[in-house]
């Protein structure tokens, strides 16, 4: 399988954040949410039983605060707008760095949900150098249903098997929600990490006809031999489906893998090259006669 490389370089920068199996992650409101409701008297699934958001939320690894960060959060000299800059305040013990990107560098944009244009953005310095095998790249996303009510991730994909050497890529830019100061608790999810491998990928696109679509609504007319929504709703297997408070047809047929569970913690073989002592990898480098024993 392949495996992902989170690798450090300054111990007391490893104290600030921590890479977590998104999996161990959820929000408490989503642990503790009904997978029926009553909506009007009519018993309904909620969206803690759909698998589509179930697996995009245990994907990956989220990058996690391991102490308070203080953000300030406004103008540094009292003139409005063209100074405006976001920075956070040393932490007691551990500095945390935060260049900033001030808004000429958004073109006015404004993100859904704010009430003006980005006016500046800061960014944390992750000291993570995290290193994928050939092909692979990394997503890095706004924690999903994970939202934070001061300041929202810029989403963007980094080449983590070429954009890796010695050098910390896990850049974490953030923007903020509000104009006033705000404070980053400990534990909070910054950004979550999702390995991909690179492939290209082709499109059709198909008219087919009104027939064909109405006949595609059983296992028997199906281009796969699966059942099919209608199915599921006149089938006697799933009639009390809401009083066994069951998750639904989706994951009792098979159709569903969950996605969590392709992440792990559990290191690489020994084997891999990245996991060899440090200094034999040093010497391999280094020592052109070296044949790998002492």
């Amino acid at each position: 399988m392949p495996t992902i490389d989170f690798i450090a370089h300054n111990e007391e920068s490893v104290r600030s954040f921590k890479p977590v199996l998104a999996r161990k992650m959820q929000p408490e409101w989503w642990k503790k949410a009904r997978v029926y409701v009553d909506r009007q008297g009519v018993t309904t699934q909620s969206i803690r039983a759909c698998p589509a958001m179930d697996d995009w939320m245990k994907s990956g690894w989220m990058i996690v605060t391991q102490h308070d960060i203080e953000v300030i959060n406004g103008n540094n000299d009292g003139v409005p707008d063209s100074n405006f800059k976001v920075k956070t305040e040393p932490h007691p013990t551990k500095r945390v760095a935060s260049p900033n990107h001030p808004n000429h560098q958004f073109y006015d944009y404004q993100p859904p949900g704010m009430s003006g244009k980005v006016k500046d953005a800061f960014k944390l310095r992750n000291p993570w150098n995290i290193i994928t095998p050939p092909g692979y790249s990394t997503l890095y996303l706004d924690p999903f249903l994970q939202a934070n009510k001061f300041f929202s991730v810029w989403q963007g994909i980094i080449d983590t098997d070429t954009f890796n050497v010695n050098q910390d890529n896990a850049q974490m830019i953030f923007y903020t929600k509000v104009d006033h100061n705000f404070t980053i608790p400990k534990g909070t999810a910054l950004c979550q990490i999702i390995p991909y491998k690179r492939e290209t990928w082709t499109a059709t696109y198909q008219l087919h006809s009104e027939k064909q679509g109405m006949s595609n609504k059983s296992r028997h007319t199906s281009h796969q031999d699966i059942r099919t929504v209608e199915e599921w709703n006149v089938s006697p297997k799933y009639v009390n489906m809401a009083e066994d408070m069951k998750f639904g047809p989706y994951r009792l047929e098979g159709y569903w893998n969950e996605k969590g569970k392709l992440y792990q913690e559990e290191g690489p073989p020994p084997e891999c090259p990245m996991h060899k002592d440090y200094k034999d990898v040093q010497r391999e480098m280094t020592d052109l006669n070296w044949d790998g024993e002492e």
